[in-house]
């Protein structure tokens, strides 16, 4: 994988995160807290797990491995948009 490609999901992590920053910074608390801590917690491990996978992908020892590692990244980011949405229908 290009360091190109490396810098694009990293500024997307980065991303999620300022917008996890937003999103604490509401007025009126959610009807369902325990469902917004939860997705709040999936955002966080996911992202954290996306810049994990990709600091891995430079090392990969194989196409095999680093075709692995992105499947992982690219379903990871889908739970995130997933999280991300649903947190957005709870406000």
């Amino acid at each position: 994988m290009k360091e190109l490609e490396i810098n694009y999901y990293n500024r997307i992590i980065d991303a999620l995160r300022r917008y996890r920053g937003i999103m604490a910074e509401r007025f009126l608390p959610t009807e369902d807290p325990v469902m917004e801590s939860v997705l709040q917690w999936t955002v966080e491990r996911d992202a954290k797990d996306v810049r994990r996978l990709l600091e891995w992908l430079p090392e990969a020892r194989s196409s095999r491995e680093r075709k692995a590692l992105m499947e992982r990244v690219r379903s990871l980011l889908e739970e995130l948009e997933d999280a991300m949405n649903k947190l957005d229908e709870l406000h």
